[in-house]
């Protein structure tokens, strides 16, 4: 089954009921971050240029909303007037986008983000 196939087969079904990612969830998701280059300034537990996948998940969890949100945010990216900003990605389609908030809000109960190098 490929990722597209999944998402319009699967992630439907397995977002409306709202189960934990499985194992073949989050191997999707993971490739779909890779794909579009996510890992470039992220990591799920540790900060990298941007947060860590883990830190946004802690700090969005108390959201009703939060994977509605972050998925807005995948696709039209964020900018909080400091030196980085995470550019828009129109190119992910919205199931695409949900797929990844999906898997970045379950790592909401993930031990800390360790620091970037050299910032103690």
């Amino acid at each position: 089954m490929t990722i597209s196939h999944w998402i319009v087969t699967g992630a439907a079904g397995w977002m409306l009921c709202g189960t934990a990612f499985d194992a073949f969830g989050a191997a999707d998701a993971a490739a779909l971050l890779a794909q579009n280059r996510c890992y470039v300034c992220h990591a799920d537990r540790e900060v990298v240029t941007g947060p860590a996948f883990a830190d946004v998940a802690a700090q969005l969890k108390p959201r009703k909303d939060g994977v509605v949100y972050l998925a807005r945010e995948i696709r039209g990216g964020l900018s909080r007037g400091g030196p980085w900003h995470m550019p828009p990605h129109p190119e992910i389609s919205q199931a695409e986008a949900n797929v990844m908030a999906r898997y970045i809000m379950n790592l909401a109960d993930s031990p800390p983000a360790a620091p970037a190098p050299g910032t103690r």
